[in-house]
């Protein structure tokens, strides 16, 4: 299981190489097309147009005041920026909205420092109700704290916005946690979201951020306690991060959802607890009999919640 969550993992980073790469070449393309175009008017203005007419000058006069190099570079970044933001703005103005996201996310990609174009982008997803997008440009202006102008109040106005909207996005409601937002839990659980197995992964995979994927994990695990493939996350971010308690707490439930008769799996996983260093709940791990009521009274005893859903034997 854990080489395939792995061979996911790869194909999921080779298709992010892939489109970066076909992003790059494009716009090298583009730029040396406005490269060629600029030396030319360059080249025009320089010249004069009919010698009979044009008053005799001298070389300085005629040669431009920096190096043609020099120049054609400057000019060549101007036009590169401000064509970009001209495009998406002529997409917008048409309603759009999915070529101006794109463009617009070429430009903040290469500068993340301009909270007006990221503002722009944003509000050009929640009119596309496109808040996965939404979600995941937050999430990686986030990993750049460092770099981005952002203060306390740009994270919660945005993430509010972003929940207004879709108030059951995942993504957000994390992101609301890690601001320090207070979030009301749905007062009916049946209107809570339910949060799939693949749909926990494939989280996870995106971001990188260990307390992030325990926590998606754990959510996942409270809706849907027999997949086993969200253990098997769960315990390999754990034993990553040397989180020995949060190890045996996930120990504890794999226990409990296979049972006594998964026994090659749960020898392999305790294994691979001991190596974190001792713990006396290895031992009590290792001499459990089968009985479900001893692993729900060690639950207890952790504060550890048990699914409901998840059997009884």
């Amino acid at each position: 299981m854990q080489g395939l969550m792995i061979f996911l993992e790869v194909v999921v980073v080779l298709l992010l190489l892939a489109e970066v790469y076909i992003r790059l070449r494009a716009r090298r393309r583009r730029l040396q097309n406005r490269d060629a175009q600029v030396s030319a008017e360059t080249r025009k203005a320089i010249v004069p147009v009919s010698p009979v007419e044009s008053a005799p000058t001298s070389r300085a006069e005629v040669l431009p005041a920096h190096p043609q190099g020099e120049q054609s570079s400057t000019l060549q970044e101007a036009l590169s920026i401000d064509d970009l933001l001209n495009e998406a703005n002529i997409y917008l103005e048409y309603g759009h909205y999915a070529q101006a996201a794109t463009v617009l996310r070429w430009y903040v990609d290469l500068n993340p420092h301009e909270t007006r174009v990221i503002n722009q982008l944003l509000d050009t997803y929640l009119a596309m109700a496109d808040m996965d997008s939404y979600a995941g440009l937050l999430e990686g202006l986030g990993e750049k704290s460092g770099s981005v102008p952002m203060n306390e109040s740009w994270w919660r106005e945005r993430v509010e916005h972003g929940l207004q909207q879709d108030p059951g996005n995942l993504e957000l409601l994390v992101l609301a946690e890690k601001v320090g937002m207070a979030v009301p839990l749905p007062q009916d659980q049946s209107a809570e979201p339910a949060l799939t197995a693949e749909m926990a992964l494939a989280l996870v995979a995106r971001n990188r951020d260990p307390h992030y994927g325990m926590a998606i994990l754990w959510r996942a695990i409270a809706h849907e306690p027999l997949k086993l493939p969200l253990y098997a996350e769960l315990l390999r971010i754990a034993h990553q991060q040397h989180l020995v308690e949060d190890y045996i707490n996930a120990l504890i439930l794999l226990y409990l959802t296979v049972g006594y008769n998964g026994k090659t799996l749960r020898q392999r996983m305790l294994r691979a607890g001991e190596d974190l260093g001792p713990h006396p709940l290895w031992t009590v791990l290792a001499d459990w009999d089968g009985n479900p009521e001893t692993l729900r009274q060690l639950a207890r005893s952790r504060q550890l919640e048990i699914p409901g859903s998840l059997p009884l034997a």
